[in-house]
Parts: structure tokens; C-alpha cells; sequence
């Protein structure tokens, strides 16, 4: 089965401290369906996550999939959440979806 021409896969990588703020924005716009992984690790340009004593911070991972129609929105409230949480560790990164089974 081939996925809606306009969707897209978009990876909301964040600071698990704000994991109760990303939910909210995703009830928010009413996307109801998600994948998320818990307790990830990373190096970005921030200070790596990496869950051990030197470094204990930790990310979760959610994807959605999402109308292209749909980003401006997710990608505005990202933004306010960024500005509300300049600490915390906010990325988005959006994939085409081309096939789905």
C-alpha cells in the first residue's frame, strides 16, 4: 500500500524532561498516532545525552506521520515549546513517506 502523497515522517528528538510537554503538543494538534522510543542516547550540538555519570542526560525519540499540510503547524508549536524551554533540547526532522504496508 503506497502512503498519501503529502505525508511525511517527521522524528521529534527532545530532552525527556519535556516528554509531558511534546505529548501535549501532539494531543494539541490532534495526532493521536505515534511511535516514540524512551531514554535515547546522542551528541548533538548541545551537550551529549549519553545516561552516565559523566554525561546523564537522556532523549526520547516520537515519530508521527503527519500530512505535509500538518507541518507548519507541528513545526510552530515545536518553536514555542523551544522558546518556553530554552534548556531542553528540541529537534525536528522531517522524512518523506513513500511506501506503507
Amino acid at each position: 500500500m503506497a502512503g498519501k502523497m503529502n505525508d511525511i515522517m517527521v522524528f521529534i528528538i527532545h530532552d525527556r524532561a519535556i516528554d509531558e510537554e511534546v505529548n501535549d503538543m501532539l494531543q494539541a494538534l490532534a495526532i493521536k498516532h505515534y511511535t516514540k522510543w524512551k531514554d535515547t542516547v546522542g551528541v548533538g550540538r548541545h551537550d551529549p545525552h549519553l545516561g552516565d555519570h559523566t554525561w546523564p542526560g537522556l532523549n526520547n525519540a516520537t515519530m508521527v506521520v503527519i500530512g505535509e499540510d500538518k507541518k507548519k503547524e507541528l513545526f510552530d508549536k515545536a518553536r514555542d515549546l523551544q522558546t518556553a524551554f530554552t534548556s531542553a533540547g528540541l529537534r525536528l526532522f522531517t522524512v518523506p513517506v513513500l511506501d506503507v504496508l
